[in-house]
């Protein structure tokens, strides 16, 4: 007997305007969790099973005593308007479902949303029960949790308060006491900010402390990123914290796998929504994300929806289309790249949102190579995305800019403090990771041999070892890392080409300065920036490639009062801002000479010379 569908629809209105309400309402993870809904756990595919299609995902849960069992496709969404999913039940009481959330602006600036439920029952049991599990409860649960996201938007805060209950915060408290006092005593940490992360740590709920990311947390917190994330990496040391390294695809960003330890990262990885095999970066495929030590706080780490926008933010649309089918979208986003991809398919469409862009662009989406330009769209424009061939197919609209909020393994283990603390997280032996962009340094002492020749071996040492130390501390103040030491000469890591820059020149004036009545020292020095490889060699991450062995025949090109740089180097932004201030007195003498062992063309250079700045 065939059951008639079961439709709702509920209508609020919110003071908050679109825009503002979406990161809350498009979080289904936390909005599923915040309506009483349970927690469910992903089937994994049977042998001799068949195989779900490319992005459906079988799940499982138990509701009410109830056991569903069902297959769920990718949720559709445009920022910040609208976005839904679609259910085929195998095993429970209902046959399908269909949610869908609208949301609009109205004449007050704020916004009308419209959440809908088409529910088809299997059998007599769902007949009887959605009117009251979904009539009544989720009708009342929603209206809750949404007036309560409005007046988390209102104070303009991506996570609604929900903390823990007092006994629980209390008893994590005594436990963090004894961590916190020796990480602001003995490791000198700033006493603020070990205050905030006890009371994060303390009073967030389980979603939000499961999956820390030190960054965010910095730009709520008006702190330091730099200090913020060497807290939690010195937290993580004194048994406060655990880290965990995920690795992100590099179509959808989401999380595909993850350790508590370098060596669980591959330079191989699939990701199975995406249907492809990709290769691992330090620089954008692996993300550092932290969560209380089990000791402090149990975290429960439940998941209460596998999809939905926030999932992967970056991603502004998302939706099948049939054959011939046609998607408008206006365009109300930040201006800069964007790229549309489709499911199961390398090929790839770039477009830009600028000022001066079109008022209407359409890109068509069929077999064969990807058109070499990128047209431009006012960011008042309108986009127009269209199948032409007889495949249907999901489209994906997503920003090319990755999120600067993310502790990426590339910008960590350049990191001082982490060298430090953690000089055993190293990669697998024999695994090779690719570094999209590193900031090389190599250094050498100017005529160290003369010196041991003039003051003796001990004395001579001494100076070495003392340099050594002012060096390590330059370059941990500029946020970068000492990777090892060679002889007389160093090699570092830095993320950004105008922090290692500004490290080197000021050692050079700290050199050069002839304090306690002893000769000034000359510091050769060379900076060069390009793709490496990461490596584990002698039981320590190191970088070796082409961009390495450039960088160290530079060095002794530098006459140890200039620094020598590549045009990488220079081409950067902020290092070229720096010569274009006077103040800064900067400047760059192009030379050229060929590299030993890299042929005989010369090889172009240049000299930076002026002072610390």
């Amino acid at each position: 007997m065939a059951l008639s569908a079961k439709h709702y629809r509920w209508t609020w209105h919110f003071r908050s305007p679109p825009a503002a309400l979406w990161p809350l309402v498009s979080n289904t993870d936390r909005f599923n969790r915040d309506c009483g809904l349970p927690p469910f756990e992903v089937r994994k595919h049977a042998e001799g099973e068949p195989a779900p299609e490319l992005g459906v995902r079988r799940l499982r849960s138990v509701y009410l005593g109830i056991v569903g069992e069902w297959e769920e496709r990718e949720f559709e969404w445009v920022q910040p308007l609208r976005f839904a999913v679609q259910r085929s039940f195998t095993q429970g009481p209902l046959a399908s479902m269909v949610q869908s959330c609208e949301l609009a602006p109205n004449d007050r600036g704020g916004t009308r949303l419209a959440y809908e439920m088409r529910i088809v029952p299997r059998n007599l049991l769902g007949a009887a029960i959605v009117p009251i599990a979904v009539g009544v409860r989720m009708r009342r649960a929603a209206g809750r949790v949404l007036m309560r996201y409005d007046e988390a938007a209102q104070r303009g805060s991506a996570i609604p308060d929900q903390g823990r209950p007092p006994s629980m915060a209390a008893l994590t408290r005594r436990r963090l006491a004894p961590i916190a006092s020796r990480l602001a005593t003995e490791e000198r940490q700033p006493g603020s900010l070990v205050e905030r992360l006890c009371g994060f740590i303390s009073s967030a709920d389980d979603l939000s402390a499961s999956k820390i990311r030190p960054y965010a947390l910095a730009d709520a917190w008006g702190a330091s990123r730099r200090e913020t994330l060497d807290l939690f990496l010195n937290a993580t040391r004194a048994g406060m914290l655990d880290l965990s390294w995920e690795v992100l695809c590099p179509h959808c960003r989401g999380s595909r796998h993850g350790g508590p330890s370098l060596e669980s990262v591959r330079s191989q990885a699939h990701c199975d929504s995406c249907g492809i095999d990709f290769t691992i970066n330090f620089d954008q495929s692996v993300e550092l994300t932290f969560s209380p030590n089990p000791n402090v706080r149990q975290v429960a780490r439940l998941q209460y929806c596998v999809g939905g926008p926030q999932v992967t933010p970056h991603v502004v649309a998302q939706k099948r289309l049939g054959p011939g089918e046609c998607l408008f979208i206006a365009m109300s986003y930040p201006q800069g790249r964007y790229r549309i991809r489709t499911q199961g398919s390398d090929i790839q469409h770039a477009f830009r949102v600028e000022r001066d862009g079109q008022a209407s662009v359409t890109i068509r989406i069929e077999p064969g190579p990807a058109p070499s330009t990128e047209p431009a769209i006012a960011p008042d424009g309108v986009l127009t995305i269209q199948t032409a061939d007889g495949a249907g197919r999901m489209v994906v609209i997503e920003r090319v800019a990755w999120t600067d909020q993310s502790v990426s393994a590339a910008a960590v283990t350049s990191r001082q403090t982490f060298r430090d603390l953690f000089s055993r997280e190293i990669l697998r032996q024999g695994e090779r990771i690719s570094v999209g962009a590193m900031t090389i340094v190599f250094t050498d002492l100017k005529n160290s041999t003369r010196l041991y020749r003039e003051i003796g071996d001990a004395p001579a040492f001494g100076r070495v070892l003392d340099h050594f130390a002012m060096l390590k501390a330059a370059v941990s103040e500029g946020g970068g890392a000492v990777i090892k030491t060679m002889g007389d000469a160093v090699m570092a890591t830095f993320t950004e080409p105008v922090a290692a820059l500004r490290a080197m020149r000021r050692a050079q004036a700290r050199l050069a300065r002839a304090d306690g009545g002893l000769e000034p020292l000359a510091l050769k020095c060379s900076i060069h920036r390009g793709p490496c490889l990461a490596i584990s060699q002698n039981e320590h991450l190191d970088y070796f490639g082409t961009t390495v062995n450039v960088c160290s025949r530079l060095c002794s090109l530098s006459t140890g009062a200039d620094i020598v740089v590549t045009g990488q180097v220079l081409a950067d932004a902020d290092v070229a801002a720096t010569f274009v201030d006077p103040a800064l007195g900067l400047a760059a003498t192009r030379d050229a000479s060929p590299l030993r062992g890299m042929g005989d063309a010369p090889f172009e250079f240049w000299r930076v010379a002026g002072p610390a700045f």
